[in-house]
């Protein structure tokens, strides 16, 4: 299958998280894939903002019930609306893992009973 050509064809339903238009023309490099395993460089053409798109397809024996496919759905539109991290918060997480000597998972866990 090519993968490449599979998200080109489907990339104008999804829009860029930074510039919010679509990403029907984006650039796409595949940078791995191993099996049923893509790893993607997405890039928007509007304002260069580069990520990556994991994907796992699943081969045709394969039955997913409905909850599994509206959970495949939610991944897709994961934070689409969300906006992007502003310098004030990246600064803020310097800040607190700057500060914090031990491991992460002590870290999240004194944050959430925060």
């Amino acid at each position: 299958m090519d993968i490449l050509a599979f998200l080109r064809e489907r990339a104008g339903a999804f829009r860029c998280p930074m510039c919010r238009r679509s990403l029907a023309d984006c650039k796409l490099r595949q940078l791995d894939h191993e099996g049923q395993k893509y790893t993607v460089e997405v890039t928007c053409r509007n304002c260069e903002l580069a990520f990556l798109v994991a994907l796992e397809l699943a081969s045709s024996d394969d039955t997913e019930s409905s909850e599994d496919e509206e959970e495949v759905a939610l991944v897709g539109r994961a934070e689409a609306d969300s906006d992007p991290i502003s310098n004030d918060e990246l600064l803020e997480l310097h800040r607190t893992l700057s500060e914090h000597s031990g491991p992460l998972t002590a870290l999240l866990t004194e944050r959430a009973n925060d």
